[in-house]
C-alpha cells in the first residue's frame, strides 16, 4: 500500500519530465518553425525520393527529421534594394550609388530605391534554379544596374532636372527590370529615383539652361501680364461704357414713363370734367325739364280752376255767390226787418230773397256746397283757386 503511493506520487512528475525532454527533442531534431514573414523550401537529402519538394511552405511547425531533410528559409516580405551614395537605411539592403553616362556623355550618379519580392509559390522554384541564400538578390543588384545604365543612359542634360522626364523613365526603369526578373522568380514592385548627381560643369551647363528658362518663363509670363492688362482694360472700358448706357437707357425709360403717365393723367382729367360736366348737364336739363313739367302742370290746374270757377258763376253758383254777397253788404243796423215775414234762420228763403231763382219756387241748398262757396268768397281776390284746393 505504501508501494502504491510512492508510486503514484513521483510517476506522474516523471511523466511530465520526460514529455517534456521528449518534446525539446523532438523540435531540435524532428520539426522546423516557418515564421509568418517567412517562407520554407524542404529538400529531402535522404530517402526513396531525394530532391526538392517542389511546394512552398508557409508560417507553423513542419517535420524536420535531422539528417533526412533540410530546411532554407527566405524572406517572403517586399524587401528594398537601396542604391545610395550614403544610405540612408531606408531598405533591408544597402548599395552603392549606380554610376550612369548620359546619351551627351556627361557622367552622373543615380540614388534610387528597388521594391522587390519573390514570387508566390515560386520559392523552391528560386532554391532550384539560383541556389540557397542571397544569391537572387545579388542578381537583382546586377540587373537593376544594368537597366539603370540602359535606360537612364538615354537622357540627356535638359532631361536630368525634368520632374516628368524622371517619372518617365522611372516607369521604363521598372517595365524592363520586371520582364529581366520574371525567370528569376521575382516580381518588381516600384522604382523610385531619388537623387541625380553631375559633374560641376554639367552642373552649371545646367544651372544656367535652368536660369534661361526661367527667364524666358518670366518674359512670357511678363507678356501674358501685360495682355491681360490690356485684356482687363478694355474689359473695364466696355462696362464702363455699358453701365454708361444702362444709365442712359434708364433715364430715358424714365423720362418716357413720366410722359406717358402725365399724358394719361391728362386725358383721365379731362375724361373726368368731360363727364363732370355732361352730367351736370343731364341734371340741369332733367330740372329743367321737370321745373316746366311741374310749371305746366300749375297752369294746367290754374286754368282748369279757373273754367271750373267761370262754370260755377255762369250756373246757380253764381246766383249763390251774388246772394252772398248782397247779404254780407247787408248793414242790419240801418235796415228794420220784420221777423213775422222774414225767417233769417230760414237759408232756402234767404237766397230766395236774395235773388236765387228756382222754378219750383224754392231753392234747397247744401251746407256743405254752401260752405264750400262762402269759402270760395271769402279768399283774397288773385289767389288761385287751385292752390286754394
Amino acid at each position: 500500500m505504501h508501494l502504491g503511493k510512492f508510486t503514484a506520487k513521483y510517476l506522474i512528475p516523471i511523466g511530465i519530465f520526460l514529455f517534456i525532454i521528449s518534446f525539446v527533442v523532438g523540435v531540435k531534431f524532428f520539426v522546423i518553425k516557418v515564421g509568418v514573414d517567412q517562407v520554407g523550401v524542404r529538400t529531402i537529402v535522404w530517402g526513396v525520393k531525394r530532391g526538392i519538394v517542389q511546394r512552398d511552405y508557409g508560417p507553423g511547425w513542419h517535420r524536420a527529421i535531422s539528417g533526412v531533410d533540410q530546411w532554407d528559409l527566405y524572406d517572403s516580405t517586399v524587401l528594398t534594394l537601396e542604391f545610395a551614395k550614403e544610405p540612408l537605411l531606408m531598405g533591408h539592403y544597402e548599395r552603392k550609388d549606380v554610376a550612369i553616362r548620359t546619351a551627351d556623355d556627361y557622367d552622373v550618379s543615380v540614388d534610387m530605391l528597388v521594391k522587390f519580392q519573390i514570387k508566390s509559390g515560386e520559392a523552391w522554384k528560386l532554391r532550384q534554379d539560383i541556389g540557397v541564400g542571397e544569391r537572387y538578390i545579388i542578381i537583382v543588384e546586377n540587373e537593376a544596374r544594368d537597366v539603370a545604365r540602359s535606360v537612364l543612359g538615354k537622357m540627356v542634360e535638359r532631361d536630368l532636372y525634368n520632374p516628368n522626364e524622371k517619372r518617365k523613365r522611372a516607369e521604363e526603369f521598372k517595365v524592363t527590370l520586371t520582364e529581366r526578373l520574371t525567370l528569376r522568380h521575382v516580381t518588381v514592385i516600384d522604382v523610385l529615383i531619388m537623387e541625380m548627381r553631375f559633374d560641376p560643369q554639367l552642373e552649371r551647363k545646367i544651372k544656367n539652361i535652368k536660369l534661361a528658362e526661367l527667364d524666358n518663363i518670366l518674359n512670357k509670363s511678363k507678356a501674358l501680364a501685360a495682355e491681360q492688362r490690356g485684356i482687363t482694360q478694355t474689359i473695364d472700358a466696355d462696362t464702363e461704357a455699358l453701365a454708361q448706357k444702362i444709365s442712359g437707357d434708364k433715364e430715358r425709360s424714365i423720362t418716357v414713363l413720366d410722359a406717358e403717365t402725365t399724358k394719361k393723367t391728362i386725358e383721365l382729367l379731362a375724361e373726368a370734367d368731360k363727364y363732370l360736366v355732361q352730367k351736370k348737364a343731364e341734371g340741369d336739363l332733367y330740372k329743367q325739364e321737370r321745373k316746366a313739367e311741374g310749371t305746366l302742370l300749375i297752369r294746367q290746374s290754374q286754368a282748369e280752376g279757373e273754367r271750373l270757377r267761370r262754370e260755377a258763376l255762369a250756373g246757380l253758383g253764381g246766383d249763390i255767390i251774388v246772394a252772398m254777397e248782397a247779404a254780407r253788404n247787408i248793414n242790419l243796423a240801418d235796415v228794420n226787418i220784420s221777423s213775422l215775414d222774414l225767417n233769417l234762420l230760414d237759408v232756402d228763403d234767404m237766397a230766395t230773397r236774395l235773388g236765387v231763382s228756382d222754378t219750383k219756387g224754392k231753392l234747397r241748398v247744401d251746407p256743405k256746397t254752401f260752405k264750400q262757396i262762402q269759402e270760395m268768397l271769402n279768399q283774397p281776390k288773385g289767389t288761385d283757386t287751385a292752390k286754394s284746393k
